[in-house]
């Protein structure tokens, strides 16, 4: 599974980010379940994220795992 890049817009600016097929629906079901928009999601997470920690791609997918293991 490869990576494919997925537009998005950040606070009223075009960006992409590439993701996993997987990673990308899972990250529009917690949208769905908070009510709110896949562009509105990754726009908070952005916003909290430690740039220097990490790109905007890994922490979506640890936001993806981080849900799944609460799940559990």
């Amino acid at each position: 599974m490869r990576p494919r890049k997925r537009s998005l817009i950040l606070n009223g600016h075009n960006t992409s980010v590439s993701l996993e097929d997987l990673f990308w629906v899972e990250l529009k079901n917690i949208a769905k379940e908070e009510e709110i928009s896949i562009n509105q999601l990754v726009a908070k997470i952005d916003e909290s994220r430690n740039f220097e920690k990490s790109g905007l791609a890994t922490e979506l997918r640890e936001i993806v795992l981080k849900h799944h293991l609460r799940e559990k």
